[in-house]
């Protein structure tokens, strides 16, 4: 009996019967982990001006930046907004005498907030507590002329200053420039100011160099009308004017004025002019400068007849005055060029 159960039991072994067979399969392969997120841009945004004339002061309270984008609405609470921060960290405003940060001088008021890159259809620098009229309040933003100080508005305290674009750049630094002879008003037969949009450029800080001159006594009183003596502090209409690229033979130089709401008629073949300064005189040579400027080719010109250029209306003065007094220049990346107005 035992040799039988023996043998059976060979045999059903031998047939597979008493046995199995159990097969390994390999791990599962550990899925790759999710790349990390690419850094967002980091940005930083300064605030510079070109001068204006007859004024000593123009102060703005300024609270934030608000970047809108396609599809956002510019008069509602959407978009992204990056408030002007105190040392702890903390949302605050910041008042700036514009006048204080002149020929390449700036005043930083963001720094190190993150943007993600495109395009957006709108930024806006947002002030605080502006007044709406001339009888508002002058206790946030004002400006000091001959007369005393007087009230500044800025249009629903939102500067809408176009679109701006966000590259690739891991860093990068913008210049918010306030070309007063543009952007700012005399309002209400010159009881108050209005701060408007036009005439403000945002400029990228790294790509920018500047042009700075003199010019000759002897031209402020040989051109077609000007017999107006130099007077520092005001109206003396002793300016240079910059033009982006070369200008053709027939094509008008204009003074300073907003194609939106200007009603005299403009000359077809017009170039507004890029900004404006009026010289200053420092003891012994009557200057311009103009900071911020974004590389590329110019057109620069100066008049002796430029008293009362209205920003907002196109006046029809002579530029260049004396004739002769006009040069194309070319504005390199982080340097300064310099070009004079000499008697020919």
């Amino acid at each position: 009996m035992r040799l039988f159960l023996v043998l059976l039991s060979f045999f059903l072994m031998s047939c597979g019967g008493g046995s199995s067979t159990t097969e390994t399969s390999e791990p599962a392969p550990t899925p790759a982990p999710d790349p990390a997120p690419s850094p967002l841009p980091v940005i930083s945004f300064s605030i510079s001006d070109a001068p204006s004339d007859s004024v000593t002061a123009v102060n703005v309270t300024f609270s934030s930046i608000t970047l809108k984008s396609a599809g956002d609405d510019d008069d509602d609470n959407s978009g992204l907004d990056f408030p002007i921060l105190d040392d702890d960290g903390n949302p605050t405003t910041m008042t700036i005498d514009l006048m204080a940060y002149q020929n390449g001088e700036q005043k930083l008021i963001i720094e190190n907030v993150e943007v993600a890159m495109g395009e957006y259809q709108n930024l806006i620098l947002n002030t605080s507590g502006c007044p709406q009229n001339q009888n508002g309040s002058t206790e946030f933003c004002w400006v000091v002329d001959a007369e005393g100080i007087k009230t500044l508005k800025t249009p629903s305290n939102k500067l809408k200053l176009g679109g701006f674009n966000v590259s690739e750049d891991s860093e990068q630094a913008y210049t918010i420039e306030f070309n007063l002879r543009s952007s700012m008003t005399s309002t209400a037969n010159g009881a108050s100011y209005n701060l408007k949009p036009h005439g403000i450029r945002i400029v990228d800080s790294t790509s920018v160099g500047s042009l700075v001159g003199t010019v000759d006594a002897n031209l402020l009183t040989v051109g077609e009308g000007c017999e107006t003596v130099y007077q520092e502090d005001s109206d003396h209409g002793k300016v240079v004017y910059l033009y982006e690229g070369d200008v053709a033979d027939e094509a008008v130089l204009a003074d300073e004025f907003d194609p939106d709401v200007a009603e005299n008629v403009v000359p077809d073949n017009a170039i507004m002019p890029y900004a404006s300064d009026s010289l200053t005189f420092d003891g012994t040579d009557y200057n311009y400068n103009f900071s911020h400027l974004p590389a590329g080719n110019y057109t620069v010109a100066f008049s002796c007849s430029a008293v009362n250029d209205d920003s907002e209306e196109y006046d029809a003065i002579m530029i260049a005055n004396p004739e002769a007094q006009m040069h194309s220049v070319t504005i390199e990346a982080n340097s300064q060029l310099v070009q004079n107005f000499t008697e020919s």
